[in-house]
């Protein structure tokens, strides 16, 4: 039996707002990359994703993921979203959702470069999202 993922729907001004969002984590993504803070750069490179998986899925498609767990947001996304580029995307999202337990609760920080590879991501899936939503 497939499990479906929780949805709630999602009007196109909300869609905006989470892209908003997802533009001011990114900002302030960079501005902690600027200041060699590695764990805000992880942290806020994961919630831009995040609030940009809902934008795009909210804007295409009316929801976005209800669920406690981000995993299964990577999950709808690839349900809805299912081109070659959406599917890369997709993995992306994945790989950094990965990173979300070690920047915020593992007794260690981010490196320089595990920090620098969560913000490339992040900007590749961003910059996707943005091109998907004119």
């Amino acid at each position: 039996m497939v499990k479906k993922t929780v949805t709630r729907k999602v009007t196109i001004a909300e869609a905006e707002v989470y892209l908003k969002k997802a533009e001011q984590f990114f900002r302030t993504m960079k501005e902690a990359q600027e200041n060699e803070d590695w764990d805000a750069v992880g942290l806020n490179a994961i919630h831009s994703v995040i609030s940009s998986s809902d934008a795009l899925l909210g804007f295409r498609h009316g929801i976005r993921s209800a669920s406690g767990r981000h995993a299964d947001a990577v999950e709808l996304l690839g349900q809805y979203e299912r081109s070659a580029e959406s599917r890369k995307n997709a993995v992306r999202f994945d790989r950094m959702l990965k990173k979300k337990h070690l920047v915020e609760y593992e007794g260690r920080s981010l490196s320089a470069s595990e920090a620098a590879k969560l913000a490339m991501d992040a900007e590749r899936f961003l910059n996707w999202i943005k091109k998907n939503m004119m």
